[in-house]
């Protein structure tokens, strides 16, 4: 069958030669508007769908993007260029993919249903636009699909501020065994001089400097609390050595929905000092009711209140809020309705100065607070803000209620509790000392 496959060149730009010559099993590119990335990615799958040989099952290829939209926008039409030119390919479009004549298979998906690829196999896949997606679909889902055939992965996108394609590229920058490559338009020699000043003259320069120029130091374009994370980054509140006070009460708020969408934070309020110490996510494990009550109660925090949003209580006669007091848990209680969404990350926006987040426990809540944003709808006669509800608006939800809880008085605030030794924060040995003990892992 191999035999039967013909002869192929790959003509790629010469700034992303090294990248289809590259021999790492794992690549990360930060790279600028119009360089072509998505382009030669596409013409590296292809030469690698061709050129690999193992034995087993067909090769497997995909390509993810945020959207489908977006990957049948953006890929599907390269991708279909290209193969157009070698006999005997296959083209399914209601799929969007292709089967070459070795067998092999490319496919497109989207980062909004990324389980479909849950329990298959791939010999590689480029993710593009990483910041978009949510950050678990690689964990959970993407990550174990290359096992078998220890199959390859390539990450790409441009900077939308310090999330996780930011972290993902700065650890694959210190690591010998990552491909990684940088493209700024100012160096690249892509964009002609010319456009690229004409570009420059008639772009605001915090957008310049993120779609042309690769800077992680701007936060996407309506970010809503971009400026709130990084002034906590700034003063060493979003650390890996938080302390929390054992004999304060601790609160969950949710966001009920999908298994995959369920989220928790974990928090407390000494004074006015608020510690958030971890983010959970539903998955294949945790779905029900008893489930969540199951994992909370393992993690033996003295709980003061369980904060649902006021329709988990209402809908299917309070399916959530009498499940998990079913389950064991006390104290669940729904926190009134806000008249806009906007109440509420206001809320939160204003308590931020006080918020300090363990980095470790809440890894992926922070990921989904730096990645919310907002955008402008017109219907003709009014122009309005709009948050998108997209993966990270699941856990930005169950973090503004927190603070709507609080508002409302809701939260027994104990600040009677000394705190002056929270301030001082005294060292901690073997996990704990007097009041004060390491937040879980």
């Amino acid at each position: 069958m191999l035999d039967a496959v013909p002869e192929v060149e790959i003509r790629p730009r010469r700034q992303f030669r090294e990248y289809i010559d590259r021999s790492q099993r794992w690549a990360c590119m930060v790279v600028h508007r119009r360089a072509g990335k998505t382009f030669a990615c596409i013409q590296d799958l292809i030469a690698r769908s061709l050129t690999h040989t193992r034995s087993g099952p067909a090769l497997r290829y995909a390509y993810l993007a945020p959207t489908r939209d977006q990957a049948k926008d953006i890929a599907w039409g390269y991708m279909k260029t290209f193969l157009s030119q070698i006999p005997g390919v296959k083209i399914n479009e209601a799929d969007l993919m292709a089967t070459l004549p070795n067998a092999a298979t490319i496919r497109l998906y989207s980062g909004e249903s990324y389980e479909r690829m849950r329990g298959l196999y791939f010999d590689g896949v480029v993710i593009d636009e990483f910041a978009d997606i949510d950050p678990s679909a690689w964990h959970s889902v993407v990550r174990p699909t290359l096992t078998d055939y220890n199959g390859w992965a390539t990450f790409i996108g441009t900077p939308k501020g310090r999330n996780a394609f930011w972290r993902l590229w700065t650890e694959a920058s210190e690591a010998a065994d990552w491909f990684t490559l940088l493209l700024k338009a100012s160096t690249s020699g892509i964009i002609p001089e010319g456009e690229l000043a004409d570009i420059r003259k008639g772009t605001p320069a915090h957008i310049f400097e993120q779609e042309y120029e690769c800077s992680f130091a701007v936060g996407r374009p309506g970010a809503i609390y971009v400026r709130q994370l990084e002034k906590a980054r700034a003063e060493k509140r979003i650390t890996g050595d938080i302390l929390w006070f054992k004999e304060a009460p601790v609160y969950t708020s949710w966001d009920v929905g999908a298994p995959l969408n369920q989220k928790v934070w974990i928090w407390q309020m000494v004074g006015d000092r608020l510690n958030f110490l971890e983010s959970l996510s539903g998955d294949d494990d945790c779905k029900t009711p008893a489930d969540w009550a199951a994992r909370l109660k393992a993690k033996q925090y003295a709980y003061g209140a369980h904060f649902l949003p006021h329709d988990a209580c209402a809908e299917n006669g309070g399916l959530w809020q009498g499940g998990l007091a079913t389950a064991g848990l006390t104290g669940v209680v729904p926190v009134p309705r806000q008249l806009s969404v906007w109440d509420g990350i206001n809320l939160a926006a204003d308590a931020f100065p006080r918020i300090h987040f363990n980095a470790d426990g809440c890894a992926h809540g922070l990921d989904a607070l730096d990645a919310y944003h907002s955008k402008e709808e017109r219907d003709g006669v009014t122009i309005k803000d709009v948050p998108v509800h997209d993966w990270s608006s699941h856990f930005s939800d169950a973090f503004s209620l927190a603070h709507q809880a609080i508002n409302r008085g809701m939260v027994i605030d104990r600040s009677a509790i000394a705190r002056k030794p929270v301030l001082e924060r005294p060292k901690v040995v073997a996990g704990f000392r007097g009041s004060f003990a390491r937040v879980k892992r």
